[in-house]
């Protein structure tokens, strides 16, 4: 894809990007408000309503790096449009479910959608961006994730009361299909196949990405940030009413907490950006300040002081996302940025898989959510480990004959 002139294009492109992870998000976390009402109409186990949400993940990681591949290759008008259309049409499938396993399949689905946006939103920045910019499109980027969640807890809720839960999987469902149908509309096509895009393999990005010190040094580095952001996420509703706060309240925490995030998504790049920061460097404290915060977050038992440092919990964990990302692009070829994008985002997934299972150990093990919050803290600093590994000269990885 040419590099796009227009300073209006490249930040319509951006929205473009923002409402397209937005909507996946929607795709994703429109099934927990309506479990409570869809279970026993189908049947449905605690075992089996969980495992909707597993489905999705399953299908997620799985097309993370062939996403990253096809964007590259292919260009990320199709890519992305083609990856929209799937997850939409199979939420709006969900309202037509009758048994477990159909659904079990359509989520399944909804997640390979899924999987390829975050890599074609990084080929697109790689391509719109100048790397002094992209921790500012990224930081705007990562807003969707959190957007998506509020409006589905939101809107599911609202469209489960006024048309049903299938008019809720429908409308959800046909909200990204026209998303899709836009991108396939505005975004330009790629241009002709060049000779390093006709070499870019599946094993391309794989390659590129462990052959290249300073990537491992950002995708474990990034895993131990996500071990944070995907327990907190796990763990801190349970955390809360364990404390003894009512749902109501439980949930004003973790709404300060989602609005933080917000904030810090948007700010983080411009921070960067406006005092000339080192990436790195600005992590690393990033990372120290969020142990901190963990520790003492999960220390406190009064209303007001949760509501706080939740909030601020959640804005310095939403500090590094935008840069994680951003770093990426200084050290790969732009031909390849969604191919190694995929293999950094399937590395990040891992801690989805792992993070809850472990803390969730520690809870069996010691009867308490202590341990939950020291390991919490703990994690950061151990990828500020991964951190250091990484060399400040621009390094790119040039070889695409696999």
């Amino acid at each position: 894809m040419k590099h796009v002139e227009s300073n209006n294009a490249k930040w319509f492109y951006l929205v473009l990007m923002v409402l397209s992870f937005t909507v996946t998000f929607m795709t994703r976390f429109i099934w927990p408000p309506l479990i409570s009402t869809v279970a026993p109409i189908l049947n449905l186990s605690a075992a089996q309503s969980g495992a909707y949400m597993s489905a999705f993940y399953i299908g997620y990681v799985i097309t993370q790096i062939p996403g990253g591949v096809w964007a590259d290759k292919f260009g990320v008008k199709f890519t992305l449009s083609l990856s929209l259309l799937v997850g939409g049409l199979a939420t709006v499938g969900m309202s037509l479910i009758s048994v477990y396993s159909v659904g079990f399949a359509l989520r399944l689905m909804t997640g390979l959608g899924a999987g390829s946006v975050m890599a074609c939103c990084t080929r697109l920045i790689a391509d719109n961006f100048d790397q002094s910019e992209s921790g500012v499109a990224f930081g705007i980027l990562l807003t969707g994730p959190t957007l998506g969640l509020l409006i589905a807890n939101q809107l599911g809720a609202a469209l489960l009361n006024s048309i049903g839960w299938q008019g809720a999987f429908r409308v959800v469902g046909i909200i990204t299909i026209i998303i899709a149908v836009i991108v396939f509309v505005l975004v330009k096509p790629q241009e002709k196949e060049t000779t390093s895009q006709k070499k870019i393999t599946f094993f391309s990005g794989i390659k590129t990405f462990f052959t290249t010190r300073n990537l491992i040094g950002i995708g474990l580095s990034g895993f131990f940030y996500m071990f944070v952001a995907l327990g907190t996420a796990t763990w801190a509703n349970a955390h809360l009413a364990n404390l003894g706060f009512a749902g109501g309240e439980a949930a004003s925490v973790m709404t300060l907490y989602s609005v933080g995030g917000i904030i810090g998504s948007i700010i983080t790049g411009l921070i960067v950006k406006k005092f000339n920061l080192d990436q790195r460097n600005f992590l690393i404290a990033v990372y120290v300040i969020i142990a901190g915060v963990a520790i003492t977050f999960g220390n406190q038992s009064q209303l007001g002081a949760l509501r706080g440092i939740g909030f601020l919990f959640g804005l310095c964990s939403y500090l590094p996302n935008a840069h994680l990302n951003s770093l990426v692009l200084k050290f790969v070829n732009k031909e390849l940025a969604a191919s190694v994008m995929g293999v950094q985002n399937f590395m990040f997934q891992l801690a989805s898989i792992i993070a809850p299972a472990i803390l969730g150990w520690t809870i069996d093990i010691t009867g308490n959510f202590n341990t939950v919050w020291y390991s919490l803290g703990a994690s950061p600093i151990i990828g500020i480990f991964f951190l250091l590994i990484i060399k400040q000269s621009k390094q790119q990885h040039t070889n695409l004959n696999l």
